[in-house]
């Protein structure tokens, strides 16, 4: 209905396309997320998480493991170089696509297969955790990108607690289904204005924008975010071709470099190799009362979802600052009760209790850093530096489950949880003092916050 009788009426009319546009990004970015959630459900079938632990244990650091986040070391860079080469369309698809391919040694499962499917699932994952977060980012408005793009926890973690429900012949006939959707759903997804923007296709990003907000293409808001796009396109022009140099001279992107690389390196690091494998972490209590991992897997669900119902009141930095000192705190406690030879005959709730909070805190934030990346840079490199920076964190977690063992052998668990702790609260602190504000921000306001000296209005 069109409303033409009074001024106020118009105003109206004005708020209510701004609700349609906010309900479609919101619909779109939940289509697209999809993929986190079948990425989910093919762990439960892995060695081998995204994380640096997991919560199915296994014995030792099997060559499935090696295989995966070998894969995942070197997929990044490849899919971030196609999509700002081709468009962030054709990098969704290839996911799907390489997630559909993994259905074939999934439904095998010999010991062959089982290999080459930890190596599909790696190059899968590479661009699951890279193009897609790129391309929320670049459709969803600054109101709502930030409550879009932490659906990534909860759609991953749904897919985790499949396991508690289904059985593995269930859950590969699930996957068929959800690959299929994706395909279709392919059939509907727009490329994002931000790409059109960068390779001079102006008027056909300004159709996509339209079509995102329920507005004319002559609206006054579509104008704006098509002037701020140009913006923001032509000040990463003025810096020259992307390279390591370019990077170093331009404060702002080595700034925002630097905190990224602090983020992904943190919360690798943040203990999650252990404390995600619920039976060692309880190892002292000296008997099994949850052999499906319920706890784990519901105390991140938990998380995740709290993560979802607050971002809508806090800013990313501070839900990433409590969920590193919520594990810091939670750590702690948890070391106490690892210790070697420790009989613990009272109080046996405290280290089942400390455990669920330092998995609730892990799964409020661990892709945050992700999220914060996306958000942080300019159009023309946030694919370039989210490929290198994701792959330098498969790399430093590839070193980080090849010696974990010798470590806990030489210094034990109890040790390593102290060390744990220390990680999380300089990760806490960091992100807290160092991190930029994003909730409702614009790419320049953010920029104003990483610049050492101040920008010009």
């Amino acid at each position: 209905m069109v409303y033409t009788i009074s001024n106020h009426c118009q105003s109206v009319e004005i708020t209510n396309d701004i609700k349609e546009s906010v309900w479609r990004e919101i619909f779109i970015s939940l289509v697209v997320s999809i993929p986190f959630f079948t990425h989910g459900v093919e762990t439960t079938t892995l060695t081998a998480s995204i994380h640096s632990g997991h919560f199915i244990q296994h014995d030792g650091v099997p060559w499935s493991t090696t295989a995966l986040i070998l894969a995942t070391c070197i997929a990044p860079p490849l899919y971030c170089y196609l999509i700002d080469r081709y468009g962030r369309r054709l990098g969704m698809f290839c996911v799907s696509f390489v997630q559909g391919a993994s259905l074939i040694p999934l439904f095998l499962l010999n010991d062959t297969s089982i290999i080459i499917l930890h190596v599909i699932v790696g190059i899968s994952s590479g661009g699951l955790f890279t193009v897609l977060p790129i391309y929320i980012r670049e459709i969803c408005s600054s109101k709502t990108r930030g409550y879009t793009l932490v659906w990534i926890m909860v759609m991953t973690t749904l897919g985790y607690m499949m396991k508690l429900v289904t059985s593995l012949e269930e859950r590969s006939y699930l996957m068929v289904l959800l690959v299929m959707m994706q395909f279709v759903m392919m059939m509907f997804v727009m490329e994002t204005p931000a790409y059109l923007v960068m390779k001079d296709k102006v008027e056909v990003a300004k159709c996509n924008i339209s079509r995102l907000k329920g507005l004319h293409q002559d609206d006054p808001e579509i104008l704006k975010l098509i002037s701020d796009l140009n913006g923001e396109n032509d000040r990463a022009k003025l810096n020259g071709k992307f390279s390591t140099t370019t990077l170093y001279r331009n404060k702002i992107w080595w700034d925002g470099a630097k905190v990224s690389v602090v983020l992904f390196t943190t919360m690798t690091l943040c203990g999650s190799i252990v404390f995600l494998d619920q039976q060692k972490t309880l190892m002292q209590l000296k008997n099994d009362v949850d052999p499906q991992n319920l706890l784990v897997l519901g105390s991140m669900m938990a998380g995740a979802v709290c993560s979802v119902a607050f971002v809508a009141f806090l800013d990313r930095k501070y839900l990433l600052t409590f969920g590193y000192a919520t594990m810091a705190l939670a750590s702690g406690v948890v070391a106490v009760y690892t210790q070697v030879d420790l009989t613990i005959s009272s109080y046996r709730w405290v280290p089942v209790a400390a455990l669920t909070v330092l998995v609730f805190g892990y799964g409020i934030c661990w892709a945050i850093p992700v999220i914060i990346t996306v958000e942080i840079f300019n159009m023309r490199i946030r694919a370039t530096l989210l490929g290198i920076i994701f792959s330098y964190s498969q790399v430093l977690k590839l070193c980080h489950v090849q010696t974990f063992q010798y470590i806990e052998d030489y210094v034990g668990v109890y040790t390593l949880f102290y060390i744990f702790s220390c990680i999380n609260l300089y990760g806490a602190v960091y992100t807290l003092f160092v991190a930029p504000n994003l909730k409702g921000k614009s790419l320049r306001q953010i920029e104003k916050q990483l610049k050492r000296t101040p920008l010009p209005a």
